[in-house]
């Protein structure tokens, strides 16, 4: 049964006897413990009754009890713990004697309590002490033992430690801690974080210094850690780079101390790390920045908020020539030029204040006076509160650019030889017109389109230096025909251009002022040239054009142009002609008939024809001339008068010579080797074809070969037009044909230039003398006279003589008479298809010679 409660000192300490008894002490000992614990212990001991499940009754405090919590002894003994334990501890209180009596051990816990004498911080111990009857809990002894000082300090300690991990993070820096004993170092969170490590401690036997140290910064580290653990340096610092978790590179600053024991030796090392790495990253910048601020080429000036120079790099003298002493002090505008200083002052000045940054290009003077041509920045530099401290200058050189610049626009602009504005600028010129006739600065314009006359036969015969001075002084009168407002274009070649824009300036009362031009470039072109000692006659062929009357675009407005200029030639040249819509049609016209004669090829409308050429003297058909007829399907018949030159123009002359000359030498085969008729084909070559054949020329030579004619069977026309041009190419394909065994004839001799050079330089076999020189001739006639002199001069050279366009029979017994070898026109046979001449060959032993048509 548990005992009754205590109501008085007495009963209490009749009480604590009672649990002394069952520890089975004589009297005396029990006296002097009794004693002891009453008065000498400064921990507090108290006695618990186990009234029954969850309530406990105090019997027993001694005198500590009261000096500990203010709270007399007389005031608790007899008292449950509910009443005198305070509410917010009573719960831990209960547990604690809950498990004593549950598993009969002693049990420790701390606990802080609110008493009288202020909050207490105790170590508490109960001990269950069993009952002698049957062995169960009746009674808890327990002991408190004050720490609330160590509580306290503890207490205090962590405060400051938290305030000290506080401070350090807010500096951005984490702590370590290393113990000797241990070899592991403690890291804050924050120092983790800045490591990249991931445990809260770490053993330095595993993680050492040459795995997480860079390379170059381990001999100072491995030296300075050597000196802290051997107690020579209680205190150090040092920066170096540390392996990151991530693999990358961590600068750190380390600062620490050592804690020494009485025999000098290194017990703890604590400190701060701090990631520096940002700090390192702008020291490199910085350098860097002073590198280049001391090494570029471009000159760097840095200014006060005033605009005032602080200083300069070396490249700011190299450029400027201005040295230190010379420039401190003063503003940009000191080596600015008069037409830069307004605009540096205002426009420069307002933007960077507006936007912090201006860049473009401007000109500058050097400290010797010479122009300079630069590429600018500036850039505005703020104090934290937003001011402009600084402005930063960066200039670079670009004189030299700017010149090669203005050299290769000029290249791409204007004509090398002349001067004068090229096609590419006077295109840009002629839709700068019409944009401004659009927006109505101007009510129209006109276009002259000129072409020299005679410029190719003099450049050809000359030279081309001769031809090339000529045109320098060509285009210098063009000048000086036009006004400085006008546009004197050199497309190319011969061709130019001038541009007539301003009309409304001009003298209102002359309304002929483009004639009068067009009448001034025509006689200062036909003004005799005098070049290289050579007296040169040349004029000017000119289409003119207005707009917007003529065309809407510039490309049109310049190809009617063209074509009125044409008509010019096609008048007699040296003149001008206006473009018409009719010019419009013809082009058209050719242009449809280009297309439609690239689509006769194609499909077989070209044929070949062959005129007989007769032997004067015996009458008999001995050659024929192979001449080319296009049959259109609506048209009919189309000259080749018409056609001819279009395929000249076209290109399509190489494809339809080609075919021409297969197709004259395909049938010579069928005549000369499959029938056993001897004759002479002749076939009309192009200029084109022997200067720019190419391929096509090498294709026709090479099918000739391969048929395996007698040598001459076919003879090869060429025009004088053709042996203006003294190149190697000309030589060479005329040496080439006669080694093809083809017999060379020098077609309309007498119409052109009739050069006894040609004659000479090349192995012509015939010579034909144009129909021009045949029609109409009679005896005592100027025509007959020359004829005889062109027979007799080509006998003399070894060359026989046909003659073309013999209309009659009188023309046909003169030329015979002045010993022309053949004869070739109307009055002997008209132009006929394959299959009708081959039917004449056959019947050609039993002609008489008489004209059969």
């Amino acid at each position: 049964m548990p005992t009754p409660a205590a109501d008085d000192p007495h009963d209490a300490h009749r009480s604590i006897k009672t649990v002394l008894d069952t520890l089975g002490l004589d009297d005396d000992v029990e006296g002097r413990v009794f004693s002891f614990l009453q008065h000498r212990i400064r921990d507090v001991i108290f006695v618990l009754e186990v009234c029954a499940p969850e309530q406990y009754r105090f019997i027993y405090v001694n005198a500590a009890f009261q000096a500990t919590t203010g709270i007399p002894p007389e005031a608790v003994v007899g008292k449950l713990v509910d009443e005198v334990i305070p509410p917010e501890s009573i719960e831990l209180v209960r547990s604690k004697y809950r498990r004593a009596v549950e598993t009969g051990e002693s049990v420790h816990w701390d606990e802080v309590s609110n008493y009288p004498t202020g909050t207490k911080v105790g170590e508490v111990t109960v001990t269950p002490v069993p009952a002698a009857a049957d062995g169960g809990i009746a009674t808890l002894i327990g002991t408190v033992h004050d720490i609330t000082e160590r509580y306290q300090a503890q207490q205090h300690l962590a405060e400051l430690e938290e305030r000290s991990r506080l401070a350090l993070e807010a500096s951005g820096s984490g702590s370590f801690d290393w113990h000797a004993h241990t070899r592991q170092v403690y890291l804050s969170d924050k120092c983790r974080q800045i490591l990249g490590l991931v445990a809260e401690r770490i053993d330095l036997k595993t993680v050492t210094l040459e795995r997480l140290a860079h390379p170059e910064d381990r001999p100072a580290a491995a030296a300075m850690l050597a000196q802290v653990r051997s107690g020579m340096l209680p205190t150090f610092a040092l920066e170096l780079r540390i392996r990151h978790l991530y693999g990358h590179w961590v600068w750190v600053r380390c600062r620490g101390r050592a804690l020494l024991d009485g025999e000098g030796r290194v017990t703890r090392v604590f400190g701060a790390i701090s990631d520096i790495t940002p700090n390192k990253e702008a020291e490199e910048a910085m350098e860097r920045a002073s590198l280049v601020f001391a090494h570029s080429s471009d000159a760097i000036a840095i200014s006060d908020a005033l605009g005032r120079i602080v200083m300069i790099n070396p490249g700011f003298t190299r450029m400027r020539g201005y040295g230190e002493a010379e420039i401190i002090g003063r503003t940009a505008d000191f080596y600015s030029t008069g037409m830069e200083r307004e605009f540096h002052d205002e426009s420069l000045r307002t933007e960077v204040a507006a936007s912090g940054h201006w860049k473009g290009e401007l000109w500058s003077r050097h400290r010797d006076g010479h122009l300079i041509a630069e590429q600018r920045s500036v850039t505005a530099v703020r104090n934290p509160s937003g001011a402009v401290s600084h402005y930063i200058e960066i200039a670079s050189d670009i004189t030299r650019a700017k010149k090669d610049e203005e050299l290769l626009w000029r290249q791409a602009n204007y004509d090398s030889l002349t001067g004068l504005p090229n096609r590419h600028l006077f295109m840009d010129r002629l839709r700068h017109a019409i944009r401004h006739t659009h927006r109505g600065e101007h009510p129209a314009f006109s276009l002259l389109y000129i072409d020299l006359d005679q410029f190719k036969e003099v450049n050809d015969t000359l030279g081309h230096p001769v031809g090339d001075q000529l045109l320098k002084e060509a285009a210098r009168r063009l000048l000086h025909c036009t006004r400085d407002t006008d546009t004197v274009a050199r497309l190319g070649g011969d061709e130019f251009t001038v541009l007539l824009v301003d009309m409304h300036n001009l003298d209102k009362e002359d309304p002929h002022v483009i004639e009068r031009v067009a009448h001034d470039i025509v006689e200062a072109m036909s003004t005799p040239f005098h070049v290289d000692g050579e007296t040169l006659h040349l004029s000017a062929s000119i289409g003119i054009t207005h707009f917007p009357d003529d065309a809407g675009d510039a490309d049109s407005l310049l190809k009617h142009a063209d074509q009125a200029m044409y008509a010019a030639k096609h008048l007699g040249r040296n003149r001008f002609a206006y473009f018409s819509p009719a010019m419009q049609e013809r082009a058209q016209d050719r242009r449809k008939m280009s297309d439609e004669l690239r689509q006769a090829i194609e499909r077989g409308e070209l044929q070949v024809h062959y005129q007989p050429i007769v032997e004067l003297g015996s009458g008999r058909i001995v050659k024929a001339e192979a001449l080319l007829r296009w049959r259109h399907p609506e048209r009919g018949w189309i000259s080749p008068v018409e056609f001819i030159p279009l395929a000249e123009e076209t290109g399509l002359i190489f494809d339809i010579g080609e075919w021409v000359f297969r197709t004259a030498v395909s049938d010579t085969v069928r005549w000369v080797l499959e029938q056993g008729q001897p004759i002479q084909v002749s076939v009309n070559v192009s200029p084109l074809q022997i200067t720019k054949g190419g391929m096509s020329f090498a294709r026709c030579m090479a099918f000739l070969e391969a048929q395996g004619l007698p040598r001459h069977s076919i003879v090869v026309e060429v025009t004088e037009g053709s042996l203006l041009q003294h190149d190697r190419t000309v030589e060479d394909r005329l040496r080439e044909v006669e080694e093809h065994g083809i017999a060379l004839a020098l077609d309309d001799f007498g119409t052109g230039y009739s050069s006894l050079s040609y004659l000479q330089q090349y192995q012509f076999e015939f010579l034909k003398i144009d129909r021009a020189f045949v029609g109409n001739m009679r005896t005592g006639s100027r025509q007959l006279a020359l004829c005889k002199t062109i027979i007799a001069m080509a006998h003399t050279l070894g060359m026989r003589v046909i003659s073309e366009g013999i209309g009659d029979e009188d023309e046909a017994e003169l030329l015979r008479e002045a010993g022309c070898d053949f004869g070739q026109g109307f009055f002997f046979h008209y132009p006929m298809p394959a299959e009708r001449f081959e039917h004449l060959l056959r019947a050609r032993d039993g002609s008489s010679g008489a004209r059969a048509v």
